[in-house]
């Protein structure tokens, strides 16, 4: 059956309110004012099914991509140990801040995974710089309170969905 012959079969009886057990001082008709829950929840499928709404692309700023695509590869070199100096320490530090200034709650639901991994990643990497400088100490990798391996696997879950996105043209 079509999508539109499914979508009659199915909300048809369904959405045919349930008569209450006793009229309700509110209700002078005596009419309910609400579905039954059985109903809303059987309703749901055959509302889904009979839409024709599309899902929402992602809609970013233009400078969004390499924005966040710089703030990865910055937070996985400090991850992974390739650049503990002061100065790309800085850089990180410069670039996170204007990341999330310039995309913190400013972008549409859609880029969700590639902000939030990337969002998670760096918040941690930047607080546990922090932790170490205010020790007095350098920074290590492998002594974090976080597991490498797990930042690492978010920061690619984020960068692949970031680059479907791209590749899309969502973003």
């Amino acid at each position: 059956p079509t999508t539109t012959a499914m979508a009659a079969m199915c909300a048809t009886p369904v959405f045919a309110a349930r008569a209450p057990a006793r009229a309700s001082a509110g209700t002078p008709s005596g009419k309910p004012l609400l579905m039954s829950r059985r109903a809303v929840l059987v309703s749901i499928p055959a509302v889904l099914v009979g839409s024709t709404a599309r899902s929402a692309n992602a809609v970013a700023p233009p400078a969004y991509y390499d924005d966040t695509m710089e703030v990865i590869a910055l937070t996985r070199s400090i991850i992974t140990g390739a650049d503990l100096s002061e100065n790309n320490f800085a850089t990180f530090q410069t670039k996170r801040d204007k990341w999330y200034a310039a995309y913190q709650l400013h972008h549409e639901k859609g880029v969700g995974y590639g902000y939030a991994n990337t969002f998670n990643a760096q918040a941690k990497v930047g607080l546990m710089i922090r932790v170490f400088k205010e020790r007095g100490e350098q920074f290590d990798p492998e002594r974090t309170a976080y597991n490498k391996e797990y930042m690492l696997e978010i920061l690619d879950k984020g960068k692949a969905s970031l680059d479907e996105m791209h590749l899309k043209g969502q973003i």
